[in-house]
């Protein structure tokens, strides 16, 4: 009996430890007790994976229990069009918490109102330090929202252009308390100084059968009722060109307001970050250019924008340094695998292929050589083949 239970609870083990093992796993989920709103909030965490001294920008996501997955699938896919990105989903306590901590002013039509600068300090205060004690954050912060949440957004960039580098809103709902609040603030547009700050504002098409966009703006319809707020909204920030602001807005004709998020912030994304992408093709069309050198101006300028260096992932300097072997520029395609390998010392692709390169190159004994380095940091079957077949 004994020997039977024993064979349970080790066959019982197994299976846990397999199913462990199988699962995808793309975030942490944790806990952060709040002095300023009085509660214990809820978080999820994903961090891109990367080398040991990398540090990355932050994206922070409203309403997390509903938009950090499709949040770090965006990020995940991009990565090397848009930088990687740490992204921090904050859930909600409930509807009654939503609308109390994203909504700036209190209407008295709707109860537990207006505690967006109780919000807003409670990121400042407590939930950015948090994140920043934590994990390896670069200096640069993204916030975006979604409808109530968007209009969070668009409270911060107002009142709180400090606390983030860009701004994403979503179909913001700017609508709120009869837009007495948004009427306040946009006249104030022209007064701000956001300089290295970025806005972008999506628009669904939330507009009834039968008008526009002209005529939706004289309508009385309840469906028409966010529609009617935020494209005077993007009006007002067309006309007050407020200084330093690099903004976009864009409309999408068949989104709806339910539908518009996950879309809208992929646009948002390569929008905030359209000169981040290295793209190789410029070498076709220029051959004359010094891959090596045209790669660390353009990371140079990268860093300038975003305000910490940044440097070239391992796959766009082996994508390039591929590239130029297969363009025959080996004395090119040497001072980038090299590169790679100081940048990337614990990686062993970075040595295979740098031994791709020895062999290409005529070298069989560096081949060898790196090759046995790759492995020595692990074990590939590929690897292992091509060092067995050099030594034959």
């Amino acid at each position: 009996m004994k020997k039977l239970l024993l064979f349970v609870l080790l066959m019982a083990g197994l299976s846990a430890y397999a199913q462990k093992d199988s699962r995808i796993v793309i975030g942490t989920v944790d806990t952060v007790y709040s002095k300023v709103l009085n509660e214990k909030r809820t978080i999820r965490v994903h961090v891109p994976e990367g080398g040991k001294n990398q540090h990355y920008p932050v994206l922070y996501i409203l309403d997390g229990e509903d938009h950090f997955l499709s949040a770090v699938g965006i990020t995940e896919e991009m990565s090397g069009v848009i930088p990687p990105m740490i992204v921090v989903g904050i859930d909600n306590m409930g509807f009654n918490t939503r609308e109390r901590d994203l909504t700036p002013t209190i209407d008295p039509k709707i109860a537990h109102s207006g505690g967006g600068e109780n919000f807003i300090s409670f990121m400042e205060k407590e939930l950015i330090p948090y994140i920043e004690s934590r994990y390896a954050t670069a200096n640069y912060r993204v916030y975006s929202g979604h409808s109530l949440a968007g209009l969070a957004v668009v409270n911060a960039l107002f009142n709180h252009a400090e606390s983030f580098n860009a701004y994403i809103a979503l179909d913001p709902s700017v609508w709120w308390d009869d837009q007495r609040w948004i009427k306040i603030q946009e006249p104030k547009l022209s007064q701000h100084n956001f300089k290295g700050k970025s806005l972008f504002i999506a628009i669904a098409n939330n507009i009834p059968p039968g008008l526009d966009s002209v005529s939706v703006l004289k309508s009385n319809d309840q469906m028409s009722l966010l529609t009617r707020a935020v494209i005077p909204f993007v009006h007002a920030v067309r006309d007050a060109k407020p200084a330093g602001l690099r903004w976009a807005s864009k409309f999408y004709p068949t989104e709806r307001h339910g539908t518009v998020e996950m879309i809208s912030e992929y646009d948002a994304l390569r929008y905030i970050f359209n000169y981040y992408q290295f793209r190789t093709s410029q070498f076709v069309e220029h051959p004359e250019l010094d891959e090596d050198s045209v790669l660390a101006a353009h990371f140079q300028m990268i860093s300038g924008r975003l305000g910490y260096t940044v440097l070239p992932t391992e796959n766009t300097i082996n994508e390039l340094a591929y590239d130029c072997m297969g363009r025959h520029k080996m004395p090119q395609a040497y001072k980038l695998f090299i590169r790679n390998t100081q940048l990337y010392p614990n990686s062993a692709n970075a040595f295979d292929s740098l031994g791709d390169y020895y062999v290409a190159a005529g070298d069989k004994q560096k081949a060898i050589e790196v090759f046995t380095k790759s492995l020595s940091i692990q074990e590939v079957a590929d690897t292992r083949n091509k060092l067995n077949d050099l030594k034959k």
